[in-house]
Formats: C-alpha cells, structure tokens, sequence
C-alpha cells in the first residue's frame, strides 16, 4: 500500500512534466519488455540439445559407414577366398578323375593278368588275398575264365567269393 501511495504521488508530483513523464513511461516499457522478453525468450537447453543430438547422430552415421566400408571389404576378401577354394576344388576333382581311371587302369591290367593265368594258379592266389579284392577281380573277369578258377578253390572260399560278388554286382551301377 505504501508503494501504491508513492507511485500515485510520485504520478502527481510528475504531471505537470510531461517530458519525465513519457520517459518514465518509456523506462517502464523497456523493463517490463525486458522481463517479458527473458521469460519468453527459447532458453539455450533446446538448442544445445538438438546440437548434441545431431553430433550424436553425425557420430553414429561415420560409426555406421566405417562399418559398412569393413564388412565390404571383409565380403571381397570372403569372395576372393570362395574363388580360390573353388579353384581348388576344380583341381582336386580333376585329379580325383585320374587316380580313379589309373585305379581302373590297374584293375583291368590285374584281371587281365588273372586271367591268362591258368586256373589252379590264379585260385591260390586268390584264396590268399583280402576277399573284397578277390571277389572285385573274380566279378571283372569274363565267366568263361572265372567259373574254372572258382572251380579250381576250396568249397567254402568260393561261396564266400560268389557271396561277396553277388554283393558288389547289387552296388555297381546300372548302365
């Protein structure tokens, strides 16, 4: 209340100068403008908030690209690899391929050899080899030339023979 005397007073003792008066006024504008500009004007937190977000985001988009660019160059490295072994594996099928057919080539010769031998021999030796190799050599060889070495063996190791070949013969495919 006091106050409230003071400034109708002072309004009073002022009304008769118009000049102070305006500048009163005018002072009264600037710091009521003051304060009205300060609690209305964006405080420095949003701003400074977007700004760390979007260094934020800068860092994790170069985070993002540098990774990309490492798994890039892990994926041609990778292919390069794949390529390689695929190189490899060409050339272990085509040496495969020719171990098979010298395999093949040896077996024939074998038989052959079996073969023009007569067939008391070619029985002895053939009961004492392994069975699977004797009964492969047996099964290759014509039957005009392995019935009389099968003739020629023991009883018991020519049934076990035509037994295993019997087996071989129900595995080889059919051509």
């Amino acid at each position: 209340m006091n106050n409230a005397r003071w400034t109708s007073h002072t309004f009073r003792a002022l009304q008769g100068n118009s000049i102070t008066l305006l500048a009163l006024v005018f002072w009264a504008c600037i710091c009521g403008g003051a304060v009205y500009a300060a609690d209305t004007a964006p405080s420095a937190a949003p701003v400074e908030s977007a700004r760390s977000k979007n260094i934020e985001l800068s860092k994790r988009e170069e985070a993002v690209r540098k990774e990309e660019e490492r798994l890039n160059a892990l994926k041609v490295d990778i292919d390069a690899k794949i390529a390689e072994y695929e190189k490899i594996l060409k050339q272990l099928d085509a040496v495969m391929a020719k171990l098979k057919e010298a395999n093949s080539q040896r077996m024939a010769n074998l038989v052959k050899t079996y073969e023009s031998m007569p067939a008391e021999n070619a029985a002895k030796d053939l009961e004492s080899s392994d069975e699977e190799l004797a009964a492969t050599i047996l099964s290759k060889m014509k039957s005009r030339k392995a019935g009389p070495v099968l003739a020629a063996m023991g009883q018991r190791k020519a049934a076990a023979l035509t037994d295993r070949m019997s087996k071989l013969l129900k595995n080889l495919p059919v051509k």
